[in-house]
């Protein structure tokens, strides 16, 4: 869903005057639970609940809010000073290898959110006992693309950025955890369902223990932009 016009005048009105209850203030990192106590969140940067203001038009009935700062010095992950980056993310919880679950959420990122050749993952499928991602959806260098090291051989899909930031987006994933592991991922307009991108994996998708995580999480880097986003309707089976 694309912000391109205003809301109706009632809407818009009772969306400005709605408040929103702050879970983190940016000043620290945090955690707790979200989406009916199906996930944790860990934030580093600002997190409320529910979407208020323009966000509150995004299709979205379990929506929370998030921005991340402008500002390097700000919104940091204090467990990685050494590497600063900025993190904004909901994590599923853990899962065994052979596992198989289905995952559907929304996320909304601001369109004036810029890229640069840094990891600013959307999504992450990280593995527990390496410590490390498997599969990440990341913005970089004006792209939005999947990205594995070990599974993808070159072929990971890719589109615009402008395609993916500044509308509603629908993230489907059906996806058996471990090292015989498969995923089924298909990022859409959560509006029209016109798709975004879409692939298949298959191949070792985590260790013993695996999970998958989504948000907002990036290194920090001179020159970058304020990131306004939004995630909501979790669902998992």
């Amino acid at each position: 869903m694309k912000l391109q016009s205003a809301l109706p005048v009632a809407l818009a009105s009772a969306a400005m005057l709605a408040s929103a209850k702050v879970l983190n203030d940016g000043s620290k990192l945090a955690y707790g639970r979200a989406f009916n106590n199906q996930v944790q969140w860990q934030m580093s940067g600002v997190l409320e609940t529910p979407c208020t203001g323009a966000l509150a038009n995004l299709g979205m009935s379990d929506c929370y809010q998030m921005s991340l700062s402008a500002d390097g010095s700000k919104n940091l992950d204090t467990k990685h000073l050494d590497s600063p980056r900025q993190r904004n993310e909901f994590r599923a919880d853990t899962q065994a290898a052979g596992e198989t679950r289905t995952y559907t959420w929304k996320e909304y990122v601001s369109s004036d959110a810029g890229t640069s050749s840094n990891f600013f993952h959307l999504m992450q499928i990280f593995d527990a006992e390496k410590g490390a991602p498997v599969v990440t959806l990341t913005a970089r260098k004006g792209q939005v693309a999947l990205e594995s090291s070990s599974l993808c051989n070159g072929d990971c899909p890719s589109a615009a950025w402008s395609a993916y930031a500044g509308r509603t987006t629908l993230h489907i994933m059906r996806i058996t955890f471990g090292p015989s592991g498969s995923m089924d991922y298909n990022v859409e307009d959560a509006e029209t369902g016109e798709g975004i991108l879409s692939h298949s994996l298959s191949g070792a998708l985590g260790g013993s223990t695996t999970y998958l995580k989504f948000g907002t999480y990036r290194k920090v880097y001179d020159g970058m932009t304020a990131v306004t986003a939004a995630a909501g309707d979790f669902t998992q089976s």
